[in-house]
C-alpha cells in the first residue's frame, strides 16, 4: 500500500484531431498510439491493490474520446471488476468534438465530472482551436464543441469549461466572463498559454498579462454575484481562505498526489510530465507501481520540487501555495523560479483576503 491519497490519471492515446494553435505539439498527435487492454488492465490493477476507500480516477489524452465509446465502455467494465466493492469518481478531459448522445448517455451512467476545453465565443474559439487533418483541416470547432456540452446537459451532465488564455483574448476579460455566465456555464477556469514553442510565441502571455487579466475577472466575478457561476481559481483560492480543503492540485501545497500512466504503460509522477523522459520512473509492465512511487527516481523528484523558491520563503503567502506546482516551475527552466502564476495569485489574495475575515491571520500564522 502506497501511503497517502492516490489519483491515477490514464492517458488513453497520444492522438488528437485538433491542432490548437498553442498546442506544445503543434497538432502532430495523431499517430494512433493508444492505451492497450493488457496495460489498461496492469494500470488498474496496481492502483486497486496500492489504494483502499474511495478513489478517483481521471482520464485524458491527446484525445481520450478516440479511444471510442465502446472500448471506454470495455475500460469501465475493468474498473468495476478491479474496484468492486468501491467508491468509484471518474473525470474526464475531452475537446468535446466527439461527444455524441452515446458518448454523453455512457458518461452520465457512470457519473462523469467531464471537463471541455471552450476558449470563448466563436470569435475567439475558432481562432485557436482548429481541426488537424481531412475536409475540415484548419477550421474552428466552436460549433462541434457546443454540441458536445449540449449533449451532455441533456443527460444532467454540465461541464466545467476550460478556457486557455492568450494574447487574443487579454483585452476581453469582462466580455469573457459575461458570456460564459450568460451560457450556463456553473464553473470554469482561464489557463494561460505557456506552452509554446519555436514559430508560436505569439500565444504565449506573461505573468504580468496573466495577472493583469484575472483581477479584471475578479473585479467582474464579484460585480456578477452569481453562486452558481464560479472561476475555478478565484473559487478555489477564496475556499481556501476561508479554512476549507481546495480541491484544485495546485494549491494543496504538495506534489505527490497524482500519478500519470501513459498510453505504453511509462509511469509518471504527474501526468504534466508525460512524454518527457527525465521524468519517467519506469514502466508498469517491468515495476510494481510500490517500486517506482518508492524508487531513487521518484524521492529525489518530490525532493526536488519540495525545495522553495528563494523568493517564496520571505512571501507572506508562502504558507498558502508553498511555491506553486511542479510543472509550472519546469516551464521556467528553474525550479528555484517563481511560476508564471505566482504575480496573479498575489494579487489575487491580496484582494480576497478583505473579504474574506481572518484570511490573512489564519494563513500568516498557519505551521509557524
Amino acid at each position: 500500500m502506497i501511503s497517502g491519497q492516490l489519483r491515477p490519471v490514464f492517458k488513453l492515446t497520444e492522438s488528437c484531431n485538433l491542432a490548437c494553435k498553442y498546442c506544445c505539439q503543434d497538432g502532430k498527435l495523431g499517430s494512433g498510439y493508444f492505451m492497450d487492454q493488457a496495460t489498461l488492465e496492469k494500470s488498474l490493477e496496481a492502483v486497486a491493490q496500492n489504494t483502499q476507500g474511495p478513489i478517483h480516477l481521471l482520464w485524458f489524452g491527446g484525445e481520450p474520446t478516440l479511444y471510442g465509446v465502446k472500448r471506454f465502455a470495455q475500460a469501465m467494465e475493468l474498473v468495476d471488476q478491479y474496484f468492486a466493492g468501491r467508491t468509484v469518481y471518474h473525470g474526464l478531459q475531452t475537446n468535446g468534438t466527439l461527444i455524441n448522445d452515446e458518448w454523453a448517455d455512457l458518461l452520465a451512467k457512470r457519473g462523469f465530472a467531464v471537463t471541455v476545453s471552450l476558449d470563448g465565443p466563436p470569435w475567439l474559439h475558432n481562432q485557436q482551436r482548429v481541426y488537424r487533418a481531412g475536409a475540415q483541416a484548419g477550421q474552428g470547432t466552436f460549433d462541434a464543441v457546443w454540441q458536445g456540452i449540449t449533449n451532455l446537459r441533456k443527460v444532467g451532465i454540465n461541464p466545467r469549461v476550460s478556457a486557455v488564455l492568450t494574447p487574443r483574448g487579454l483585452d476581453h476579460a469582462e466580455e469573457l466572463v459575461d458570456w460564459f455566465e450568460s451560457q450556463g456555464v456553473k464553473e470554469m477556469d482561464f489557463v494561460p498559454s505557456t506552452r509554446f514553442h519555436e514559430g508560436h510565441f505569439e500565444v504565449e502571455i506573461s505573468g504580468k498579462q496573466y495577472k493583469d487579466f484575472i483581477m479584471r475577472v475578479l473585479d467582474r466575478w464579484l460585480a456578477i454575484g452569481n453562486p452558481n457561476f464560479r472561476v475555478r481559481i478565484l473559487s478555489e483560492i477564496s475556499r481556501k481562505l476561508a479554512g476549507h480543503t481546495p480541491h484544485y492540485c495546485k494549491l494543496q501545497g504538495k506534489c505527490s498526489h497524482f500519478v500519470g500512466f501513459a498510453h505504453n504503460g511509462d509511469v509518471y509522477p504527474c501526468d504534466e510530465f508525460s512524454g518527457m523522459k527525465e521524468f519517467c520512473l519506469g514502466n508498469i509492465h517491468q515495476n510494481t507501481l510500490k517500486e517506482l512511487m518508492t524508487s531513487p527516481k521518484a524521492i529525489e523528484f518530490f525532493r526536488r520540487w519540495s525545495q522553495i523558491p528563494v523568493n517564496c520563503r520571505s512571501c507572506k503567502w508562502f504558507h498558502f501555495c508553498r511555491g506553486g506546482c511542479a510543472w509550472e516551475r519546469q516551464l521556467s527552466g528553474n525550479p528555484d523560479q517563481q511560476t508564471i502564476m505566482c504575480e496573479a495569485m498575489q494579487a489575487i489574495l491580496e484582494r480576497l483576503s478583505s473579504e474574506i475575515p481572518g484570511s490573512l491571520e489564519r494563513w500568516q500564522v498557519e505551521e509557524k
